[in-house]
């Protein structure tokens, strides 16, 4: 039994040794693309407009210029959706750029405000229920967006007032997107 190379400890080594690379290869290659995301100028604009999302806008009252069919943008410096500067959605400020949004007009004004460096889609959506609320927003990639190039994505939790008193988690995404 002396003198053996395939021996079961050398087996058992070899073994152990071969997981350990894999693994740290593995574990390389997924720093690696987090590091490159995190580096996208694309994914750091979604992350800033996100923010500045939930937020409640400047001027706060920003949707006090957008009355029936008009809009006056040249007032609004940042659209924000929260109620103050906690994580409480405004369902308001949320209909109104929902309707500012549908006139492609506004859309490219809306974009220009937040300063979004593509295409934008805004999904608010309930988490703690499959088929709760939800609200959609601008031009959603999986639709418009099949001939994509770039697509950046940031996610923030909020709660929003379901209108009885309640607040219910929501969850906010943000999709930039290229062609």
């Amino acid at each position: 039994m002396k003198g053996q190379y395939f021996s079961f400890d050398a087996v058992v080594a070899t073994l152990i040794m071969v997981v350990a690379i894999t693994s740290l290869v593995a574990y390389w290659f997924g720093v690696q693309s987090v590091v490159e995301s995190r580096n996208n100028p694309m994914y750091a604009d979604s992350l800033r407009i996100a923010e500045s999302l939930l937020s409640p806008g400047s001027p706060s009252n920003w949707t006090a210029y957008v009355t029936g069919n008009t809009a006056d943008l040249e007032n609004i410096r940042q659209i924000g959706l929260a109620k103050n500067f906690s994580n409480e959605l405004d369902r308001n400020k949320i209909e109104k750029l929902q309707y500012l949004v549908q006139n492609q007009l506004k859309y490219n004004e809306t974009g220009r405000i937040m300063r979004a460096t593509g295409d934008y889609f805004i999904k608010i959506e309930q988490t703690d229920k499959p088929d709760g609320e939800y609200f959609e927003i601008g031009s959603d990639p999986a639709q418009y967006g099949k001939n994509a190039t770039e697509v950046s994505i940031a996610n923030r939790g909020a709660v929003l007032d379901d209108g009885s008193g309640k607040l219910v988690p929501m969850r906010l995404r943000l999709y930039l997107w290229r062609q």
